[in-house]
């Protein structure tokens, strides 16, 4: 059992980081510090640092964003910009500690954690005040569908000849501890069965509809369980996130402070899953059976049900439990200002109002930041980093410059649906034709790092054994020949079986790291006889035809958590083409699918990390991207704004805890 309840400021000042997507020279004095009790410096990059400087209350900061998500509703937007803005206007059941990394309490006040015993057959009759019938993963068929069990749950001590089971939280069928024969127990699996128990003052932001506006409401169990169950409505648009949710069996309210969920095996995310990634979504907005919900359907079908979370108008103008609520959502901007109901005030952050300001061209967004449209701009580029650009005074007198790691990855995904690119070899021998050492010289400054596979660079699951395919085309040649592609008709393309090896390269408009990628894989290739074309989309496009596999080959970056459940990008599940999904390039290999399967029921963590490493060296040779680089993200930020800090959790840096310390800076006070 593991309940944990009140901390300490410190790490009660952190919040949630989900799982789950988005897309420096070797310089010594790029080196992050920290302070002396091992927390990130604060200002670290300010050339006005002051650690004395004390904070003021007010003010907007306007950051930049370079794609608009179509919405904030996470469980249908996969976008990392979605998840970034939900920082500030909803919160989790538990939070993830911006230092520690440890889960802590949130909107749950405190969880708590039982184990799982699969009986056997007909042992059931031996324990009948103590059993439950309960969907569990089939062992023989991992992939298939759940099958019945009977079930007791509790904090399981194994005796030797019995296993003791004791109770260990509220609501369940033990009153005391029970003594289960070894014989009778098919299975132990830890860590199954999560109860969380909610604070009672979490309030929702208003909700207005139709000249109706509701703002008394709090979230309650039947919020958090109707959030888990909208996963199992198949016309819900989550299939990014339905394979996290699959694994979960079951929920239960318990009381309306209390719900409990039941995991179908072992995995080393429920935690993570049910307390971070779920999004919490308010009944009297989302569920069409709730009658305080001013659209109260009696009856209403699974079909009307997924429209209304597909497509509420709240999806934008969210209404959430965060310090801050959003007051205008367009293409343009995400506006949000400070909401007075929010249950934490430690937490509330300090400025009254938080802008995202969406400009898709990088260049633009440079010169808005130097002509004071925009505060924070995380995406300059290396040529300007290190250039004249940062020093001269239109620079200096407002901005300073800074960079953080995360665990970001660009790539280049391909499409292995594709009749040009669906053998390994070719995907192979395109990665041995692209110069990756010069590309990092000249466009990155070497200020970047190689990746070989689908986990952070710093992550314990990344195996730096792997060593990148160097670059000799005159191989890559070779071996499109063996492979059966050469050039048939004198066009100076390789072609095999009636299909030339053309490839048409996706970027998302505006986006000048994409459009050098692509111009330089455009001539590397051609070099080998392959034919690249280049097409730009706007970003919603972008993602639908990505989702809807209407591409060759798509530029794009993952921001993973420091572990994630690897099942969404890779399960061969999530690779059908019917799948709109994570697994963009349809991968369908079973001896992955059994590498996941085992890392995600595996609890120990130096076990796990080895099975993510095979993971990792299975999928560079299968090379269904081209694997590209660990970038550290360069900003551009006001001299006005104080308090940064960068953190390995994404974004890598808590908008909550920047601030003013200038009194003339319109709306600042000395308290909230």
């Amino acid at each position: 059992m593991m309940s944990i309840k009140g901390l300490g400021r410190k790490a009660r000042f952190a919040f949630s980081a989900g799982c789950v997507s988005i897309l420096a020279a070797t310089a010594p004095a790029l080196a992050q510090g920290a302070s002396e009790d091992g927390a990130p410096a604060v200002d670290e990059f300010h050339p006005d640092r002051n650690p004395a400087a004390v904070p003021l209350y007010g003010g907007t900061v306007i950051v930049h964003t370079p794609s608009m998500p179509k919405h904030m509703s996470y469980p249908t937007e996969n976008s990392a910009v979605t998840r970034r803005v939900l920082y500030e206007v909803h919160e989790s059941l538990l939070l993830q500690d911006w230092e520690s990394h440890e889960y802590v309490p949130n909107v749950a006040s405190e969880y708590v954690t039982e184990d799982m015993l699969v009986l056997m057959p007909g042992a059931a009759s031996n324990y009948p005040d103590a059993v439950i019938d309960l969907e569990v993963a089939n062992p023989a068929d991992p992939d298939g569908p759940q099958v019945t069990a009977r079930v007791i749950y509790g904090k399981v001590t194994d005796n030797g000849e019995t296993y003791r089971v004791a109770p260990g939280s509220r609501g369940t069928l033990l009153t005391e501890s029970l003594d289960v024969s070894r014989e009778h127990v098919d299975r132990v699996d830890r860590g199954t069965v999560l109860t969380f128990t909610l604070r009672e003052d979490v309030k929702w932001h208003p909700y207005a509809t139709e000249g109706v506006t509701i703002d008394d409401q709090f979230v309650d169990a039947r919020d958090v369980l109707f959030s888990y169950e909208l996963y199992s409505n198949p016309g819900v648009d989550c299939d990014e996130k339905r394979p996290i949710f699959n694994k979960i069996t079951r929920g239960e309210i318990v009381d309306d402070r209390t719900v409990r969920f039941f995991g179908d095996a072992q995995y080393y995310a429920l935690v993570d899953a049910l307390g971070v990634t779920l999004t919490i979504l308010p009944t009297h907005v989302y569920d069409l059976s709730d009658p305080d919900n001013p659209d109260y359907t009696e009856d209403a079908s699974a079909a009307q049900q997924a429209e209304r979370i597909n497509n509420s108008p709240t999806n934008r103008m969210w209404v959430g439990v965060g310090p801050y609520r959003v007051t205008e959502y367009s293409n343009q901007w995400i506006k949000t200002e400070r909401f007075d109901g929010y249950f934490d005030v430690e937490r509330a952050g300090y400025f009254d109002k938080i802008q995202w300001r969406h400009i898709d061209n990088d260049t633009a967004a440079i010169n808005a930041a130097l002509n004071g449209e925009l505060d924070f701009f995380d995406r300059v580029k290396s040529t300007d980093y290190f250039g004249e650009l940062v020093k001269k005074e239109s620079f200096t007198d407002n901005l300073y410059k800074g960079y953080r790691y995360l665990g970001t990855y660009g790539f280049n995904v391909w499409n292995m649906y594709r009749p040009q690119l669906m053998e390994k070899e070719v995907r192979q021998a395109l990665a041995h034709a692209f110069d990756f050492d010069t590309y990092l010289r000249e466009n990155y400054k070497n200020l970047a790092r190689q990746v070989t596979g689908p986990f952070p660079f710093e992550s314990a699951g990344y195996d730096h054994s792997v060593t990148p395919y160097p670059y000799d085309p005159d191989l890559a040649i070779e071996m499109l020949e063996d492979a059966g592609w050469y050039d048939r008709d004198g066009d100076d393309i390789v072609d095999k079986d009636g299909v030339a090896l053309e490839i048409d390269f996706m970027m998302p408009s505006g986006n000048k790291a994409s459009e050098t990628f692509g111009l330089t894989m455009k001539e590397q290739f051609e070099e080998i006889g392959v034919k690249v074309s280049i097409s730009a989309f706007d970003w919603a496009t972008f993602l639908e035809r990505l989702k809807g596999r209407d591409f060759d080959s798509a530029n794009l970056a993952w921001v993973p958590s420091l572990e994630s459940d690897p099942e969404a990008l890779w399960g061969s599940r999530w690779g059908m083409p019917e799948v709109e999904g994570s697994n963009n390039a349809g991968v369908m290999e079973p001896e992955l699918d059994a590498l996941i399967r085992a890392g995600q029921r595996e609890l120990d963590f130096e076990k796990r990390q080895e099975i993510w490493k095979s993971m990792h060296r299975f999928i560079y040779d299968l090379q269904p991207y081209l694997f590209l680089y660990n970038v550290p993200s360069k900003f551009a930020m006001s001299r006005k704004v104080h308090g940064f800090q960068t953190f390995a959790i994404d974004p890598g840096y808590s908008i909550r805890r920047w601030y003013y310390v200038d009194p003339s800076i319109s709306g600042t006070r000395p308290a909230l």
